[in-house]
This record gives C-alpha cells, sequence and structure tokens, in this order.
C-alpha cells in the first residue's frame, strides 16, 4: 500500500513540477511577446514621427516654392550698413534663410556644408539671410563657423516673404523671375539629402 502511495506522490510532484516549470515558461513567453508589442510600437511610434515630420518640410517646400520676392527689399550687413538685396545677390544665388532661434546644430551642420561648396558654386552665389537684434552675435557667428559668404539681417518686409516657419530651409532666388525656386528644408536626421540638394544645385545652376 505503501508503494503505491509513493508512486501516487511521485507522479503528483512530478506533475507539480512540470506544471510549476510550464507555467513559468508560458508566462516568460506571454513577457518576452509582451516586450516584442512594446517594442514594435515604439519603433512604429518613431516611424510615424519621422514620417510626419517629413511630410510637414515637404509641405513648407511646396508653399514656399515658386514665392515672389522682389530684389529691392532692404538687408543689413554684419557691420550695420543698410544695402539694397540688388546690390548683395545675382541670379540664382543660393540663399540659407534662418534664424538665431533655430536648431543651433541643424544651422551649423548647413553651414558646413556650404562651406564645402564655396568653391564650386561660388562664394558670390552663396548668401545667408536672418533675423537677429543683435549683430554682435552675428559676427560672432560668421568668425566661429570660418564663413566667407555674406551675412545679411532681413528688414521687417523681407521677413514677411521669406516667412519663419521654425527651421532653416534653402532656395534659389532668380532675379529674372523675381522668385523663389528648389526650396528644400534639410533634415537633421538625413544629412545625405542635404549633400544630394547642394550636389544637385550645383548641377543645374553652376556648371557649364
Amino acid at each position: 500500500m505503501k508503494k503505491r502511495e509513493y508512486v501516487l506522490l511521485g507522479l503528483l510532484t512530478i506533475f507539480l513540477v512540470f506544471s510549476t516549470f510550464y507555467g513559468y515558461m508560458q508566462s516568460r513567453k506571454i513577457g518576452e511577446f509582451r516586450l516584442f508589442l512594446k517594442e514594435l510600437k515604439q519603433k512604429s511610434d518613431v516611424q510615424m514621427g519621422r514620417i510626419e515630420t517629413l511630410k510637414e518640410y515637404r509641405f513648407n517646400e511646396v508653399i514656399l516654392n515658386g514665392t515672389n520676392m522682389h530684389a529691392d527689399f532692404s538687408v543689413v550687413d554684419i557691420w550695420e550698413n543698410k544695402k539694397k538685396m540688388s546690390e548683395v545677390i545675382s541670379d540664382n544665388t543660393l540663399i540659407l534663410r534662418y534664424s538665431e532661434m533655430h536648431c543651433e546644430v541643424c544651422v551649423d551642420s548647413i553651414v558646413k556644408k556650404l562651406n564645402v561648396y564655396k568653391d564650386s558654386i561660388g562664394l558670390q552665389n552663396i548668401v545667408l539671410l536672418t533675423t537677429s537684434q543683435n549683430f554682435g552675435y552675428m559676427r560672432r557667428f560668421k568668425k566661429i563657423n570660418s564663413i566667407p559668404f555674406g551675412i545679411y539681417n532681413m528688414d521687417e518686409a523681407l521677413d514677411s516673404v521669406l516667412v519663419d516657419i521654425g527651421m532653416p530651409y534653402l532656395f534659389v532666388y532668380s532675379t529674372l523671375s523675381k522668385r523663389i525656386n528648389n526650396v528644400f528644408v534639410p533634415q537633421k536626421e538625413a544629412p545625405q539629402l542635404t549633400d544630394e540638394y547642394l550636389h544637385s544645385i550645383l548641377m543645374k545652376y553652376y556648371m557649364d
């Protein structure tokens, strides 16, 4: 009788151990699956965020492209000398419109890329337009970033045309059509797109 009890006890023990192990494995699988779903959602949220940002960039490019801009607007250089736009730009000038309130790393990155193209595009064909109340800051910015091309502060009239979209953007200005063309909003997450843009602008406007 005792032998039978021992067998039953042994089988019960084995069953309990197996049940505990099975429960543990199932719980672990459920935990891993939940973690997988959480990571998948996080990746999906990141991708959706990037898509929304990209949509915003492309929307701004479409809205700004073709904007009329007369060359008789006034600008002020870093030494506070007032000039007409027609004095500082020529036909098909590549312009960076930025603000000191924009992402500093973003602006610095674009300026570095423009420096790479200063010889192939030409110093006379690259201009930076900004809105600043501090000309000392503009001079320091030019010195720190070793900027060889002109930086000019916009008046309110020009600022109302080249609207601040909360991020820097590039475009080519045609003095003949008096329009801004090839608007491009650089993406911090995809710097290679800025390289491709600048190369395409070089090939389109500055190569004989």
